[in-house]
């Protein structure tokens, strides 16, 4: 036996190491108003969170209590637009930390933030839907087998700028994005936009 080795080794010529682009740029974003510094996620009881507008006609606009009034207005403006997600009866809950108020709704299903016990019209149940963004869903009256989305709704003889948040029946609610509330983007700021405007 010979110990001569006709076999033939090919080493492939690589760099050392291989830096790769971001996967999505900001031209590519899934949500036009996303930026990289945005921490969309799933609310979960325990956090707090901006909850955005992703829906054609509000989008980037976020829940903001303004003066009083639940209102969708540009991130940066005027009012308080963080929402501590919190949960009862495995139902979630939203309390603003400025007025320690709960978003629930009226009687006439107007949204509002005005009391401090999370009870039924104050039950939040949030459903992700497949093309990206969640739906938020509220009990009709307290009746846990109905629940309606969160939309606009524009009350009878009022024109379609004067229409407000509250829960809807029929047609589509808004679809929404949870931004959680880091220190690094509660100082920063999510956007530049400086002045609020209501719906």
């Amino acid at each position: 036996m010979s110990d001569v080795d006709n076999s033939t080794i090919y080493t492939a010529r690589t760099p050392p190491e291989t830096i790769a682009g971001d996967p999505i740029d900001e031209s590519q974003s899934v949500h036009a108003n996303e930026t990289k510094s945005d921490s969309i996620s799933v609310p979960w009881p325990g956090s707090t969170y901006m909850i955005r507008s992703r829906s054609t006609d509000t989008a980037g606009q976020v829940i903001t209590l303004l003066e009083g009034q639940v209102v969708l207005a540009h991130q940066g403006g005027r009012g308080s637009a963080h929402w501590d997600c919190i949960e009862k009866d495995r139902w979630l809950g939203f309390r603003n930390p400025v007025s320690g108020k709960l978003l629930g709704h009226d009687e006439p299903g107007r949204l509002r933030c005005v009391v401090d016990q999370h009870r039924d019209w104050e039950y939040f149940c949030v459903r992700m839907k497949p093309e990206g963004g969640f739906v938020m869903l509220l009990r009709n009256g307290g009746r846990a087998e109905s629940l309606w989305q969160l939309g606009l709704k524009v009350d009878k003889g009022k024109k379609a700028h004067e229409a407000h948040l509250a829960k809807i029946q029929k047609g589509d609610g808004i679809v929404w994005d949870f931004i959680k509330c880091t220190a690094s983007n509660i100082i920063d700021g999510l956007s530049s936009d400086p002045a609020p405007s209501s719906v």
